[in-house]
């Protein structure tokens, strides 16, 4: 069915192609750098809030709920509003 050249010529063409993938990939600092701005993991984003900042609001709503919580004014108590980090006001 199959000619010995031509089961030869298969099996050099799967050695070389397993070499090929086997070949270190370097990195293209270029699209890091793209993709880190684009993510904003190295520039500021001006529409969203850092981290720092959410972190505090949480902590003051917190300590706001837990002190109308002891003061038993439980009319006054309402829902965080979760922003995702969006500036809101």
């Amino acid at each position: 069915m199959f000619a010995v050249e031509e089961i030869a010529l298969w099996e050099n063409e799967q050695i070389v192609s397993k070499l090929q993938i086997k070949a270190k990939q370097h990195k293209d600092p270029r699209r890091s750098k793209t993709r880190e701005y684009r993510k904003g993991i190295k520039s500021v984003h001006y529409d969203k809030e850092c981290t720092e900042v959410k972190r505090d609001g949480n902590r003051l709503y917190r300590t706001r709920m837990k002190q109308l919580m002891r003061l038993e004014q439980y009319d006054l108590l309402y829902d965080y509003q979760h922003t995702g980090g969006w500036i809101t006001w």
